[in-house]
């Protein structure tokens, strides 16, 4: 059957409801997998001590430095880790593997752990033994768009924000960048 024939045949309805039949057998059998995953994990009552959020914290401050930036930024961009960690061991697991790892090489250079090592170097030499690993990339992944995805944070960037509603940035912007 030549493909013109093939797609002469197939009219907008039958498109459709192809389509609307193929969305429901997705939804059903995503949920089936979402339920088989969901109770292969073990869920835990604690995500992590003080101590440990406070590194992750700092680690993450560390991954993505702006001073001008308060804590509460940064909370909000490790709060999805937390509740991951909270609800699977695996993902708990991995972040206090990742944050052991951190406090054993900062307490080997300068005798104190990670969350309270003031010294940044020392700091940025131990992420940099662990950024080929899973824990790095679990955090970096997993913290990138929470932080940058804030609206209340985008003026500290200076990003007015999205522009579609208003025009877009052709009649409204698009020109003013006086460093250019």
């Amino acid at each position: 059957m030549k493909l013109l024939d093939w797609a002469g045949k197939l009219t907008r309805r039958v498109f459709i409801a192809r389509g609307a039949t193929t969305l429901a057998a997705a939804a059903v059998a995503g949920k089936a997998l979402l339920a088989d995953s969901a109770a292969a994990a073990e869920p835990d009552s604690e995500a992590l001590d003080a101590e440990q959020a406070r590194a992750l914290l700092r680690f993450t401050r560390d991954l993505f430095p702006h001073d001008r930036l308060p804590d509460s930024a940064y909370d909000k961009a490790i709060a999805p880790l937390l509740a991951e960690a909270k609800s699977t061991l695996a993902a708990k697991q991995l972040l206090m593997d990742g944050i052991a790892q951190l406090d054993a090489t900062t307490k080997a250079s300068g005798g104190q752990i990670y969350a309270r090592t003031s010294d940044e170097s020392v700091r940025v030499a131990a992420i940099r033994k662990i950024e080929g690993g899973a824990f790095f990339a679990k955090v970096y992944g997993e913290t990138i768009t929470p932080l940058y995805n804030q609206p209340e944070m985008w003026a500290k960037f200076g990003y007015q924000g999205p522009s579609s509603a208003l025009g877009g940035y052709l009649h409204r912007g698009f020109n003013d960048l006086d460093w250019l």
